[in-house]
């Protein structure tokens, strides 16, 4: 309807408008995910990745080994969560990332192996790396210099890259 053949009420008042009422919203529902893993900075990583637009992520790191981790995770899995993921350190043992892939798949569990360890993925967010490291102390040797600020346990979101956690690649 045009303004010139609006309707008017008593005093000349609009009574309707041209404006399409807008259809009441729905709130898009947003992926949701555990993650277990096996330390406290692999999981101040994945709380710091949360945000407002991206999936739902909760966060857990249980004080047992590595195949218990997995046991958990089976244990905890649910329709509340599209996925359940483990990120486990396999510090370089076959014989363990083996264990570990045939518990997860065993239980159904999404798994992800950081070889050596997990530095490995925070390295990542501040160089270049393409090359292997020997042993989880040589990743980390290698941390300290590209992300001067970080100490085993204490690495803080705040010293990721501005686009960590921002839905940005």
């Amino acid at each position: 309807m045009s303004p010139r053949t609006a309707k008017t009420g008593k005093g000349g008042i609009r009574t309707d408008t041209d404006l399409e009422h807008k259809k009441k919203g729905t709130r898009q529902e947003r992926a949701s995910f555990l993650v277990l893993c096996e330390g406290k900075t692999e999981k101040d990583y994945f709380v710091g990745m949360r945000s407002r637009q991206g999936p739902h992520i909760d966060v857990d790191a249980p004080k047992v080994d590595h195949l218990s981790i997995i046991r958990h995770a089976v244990a905890r899995r649910s329709d509340e969560y599209d996925a359940v993921w483990c990120v486990l350190d396999t510090e370089l043992d076959e014989a363990l990332a083996s264990a570990l892939i045939s518990e997860a798949k065993r239980g159904s569990i999404d798994l992800c192996l950081s070889t050596p360890c997990f530095e490995v993925w925070l390295i990542m967010h501040h160089t270049d790396c393409t090359r292997p490291f020997l042993s989880a102390n040589e990743a980390k040797r290698k941390l300290k210099s590209v992300a001067p600020g970080w100490s085993e346990g204490e690495y803080s979101i705040f010293r990721f890259p501005p686009w960590v956690g921002s839905g940005l690649p």
